[in-house]
């Protein structure tokens, strides 16, 4: 079975998919308290959350129809670094040390991401990622997440792109991830495939997601995702092959915009699953609310990659560092 990652960045399940949220009581509240360090200081008064009316995302819900959305919590802060840090390698925020966008200090070349443990379990799998953020992909900055892994990069076998055209910001470099992860899953079929688009989170951080900017956003981001369903539903039509499509956010966002704290309406997420050519695997149809660093470890068991380990208290990969216990929040450590 195919993996098809889609990361749909500052998305607010509640706008995008209201009648699985109203149907499902996981996501009333969040599964666990958030650090105090990053509660949240209150809404400025005389906004309220936006209303859809007609459905925003026809293909998510033709996606959830068929298959199974789970409920997820980010842990705060509610940012982008830490959130797909720890939806990507599977790891808490103390584990990877990922608590801002900066990715000061990270241990992320200690917490591989999905698409390296699909490569550990199977030296032949062939991986594919595709970002508007370059934080995700481009070895050149902060982080990656994705692990660049050049020896397999160079044959080919794993490959990562990173969005260059911001013309018209992250509308433009949507656009351009949307086209190149299409022609790569169409006509290379990669065994694991993770792809970014930021174009929600952009509008979120502009206009707030209250208003008609936010709904046009998930509408557009909706499109790019049935553009990548269609690139791997024709190899399922012609080739017979097997694909779990699953889709999921790092964060949501404040009706006047932003997020990072620990507000309900940006700490919800959810990991929708559905399966072309088959049932949803049982360990996703019986899986309850998660916490985000529990989705890469559901996505690996549902395709057969099952993580060897030492036995606990073994001494390899025992290190002597900075403790993970994050930022104290005192301004004068903040740069």
């Amino acid at each position: 079975m195919k993996l098809l990652l889609i990361g749909l960045d500052g998305v607010r399940v509640d706008l995008a998919l209201p009648d699985v949220v109203a149907a499902d009581p996981g996501f009333a509240e969040p599964d666990h308290p958030g650090d105090p360090r990053f509660a949240a200081s209150g809404p400025p008064p005389g906004l309220a959350p936006g209303n859809p009316g007609a459905p925003v995302a026809p293909t998510l819900e033709r996606l959830a129809a068929g298959g199974r959305v789970v409920p997820v919590w980010m842990t705060p802060p509610t940012d982008s670094g830490p959130g797909w840090a720890s939806l990507l390698t599977g790891t808490t925020h103390e584990e990877n040390n990922v608590w801002w966008n900066e990715f000061v200090g990270h241990r992320l070349a200690r917490c591989p991401d999905l698409l390296s443990r699909v490569f550990f379990a199977d030296p032949r799998a062939r991986t594919f990622a595709a970002s508007t953020w370059a934080g995700l992909v481009d070895p050149s900055g902060p982080g990656p997440v994705v692990h660049t892994r050049p020896d397999q990069h160079v044959g080919g076998q794993h490959q990562l792109f990173a969005a260059t055209d911001f013309g018209d910001g992250c509308r433009s470099a949507d656009r351009q991830v949307r086209s190149r992860a299409a022609w790569v899953l169409n006509h290379e079929g990669p065994d694991a495939t993770f792809v970014h688009f930021e174009g929600v989170d952009e509008t979120g951080h502009r206009y707030g997601s209250a208003g008609a900017e936010y709904l046009e956003a998930l509408r557009t981001v909706d499109e790019h995702v049935r553009f990548l369903v269609k690139a791997v539903a024709e190899r399922v039509e012609q080739l017979g092959e097997d694909w779990l499509v699953a889709v999921t956010t790092d964060h949501g966002h404040k009706p006047e915009g932003g997020h990072g704290e620990d507000e309900t309406v940006v700490r919800r997420s959810f990991l929708l699953v559905h399966r072309l050519g088959g049932a949803v695997p049982a360990v996703v149809a019986d899986a309850t609310t998660l916490r985000s660093h529990e989705v890469a470890p559901l996505l690996l068991a549902a395709v057969g990659v099952v993580p060897g380990e030492f036995r606990a208290g073994h001494p390899v990969g025992q290190v002597r560092d900075v403790a993970s216990t994050g930022p104290t929040r005192d301004l004068r450590y903040e740069w």
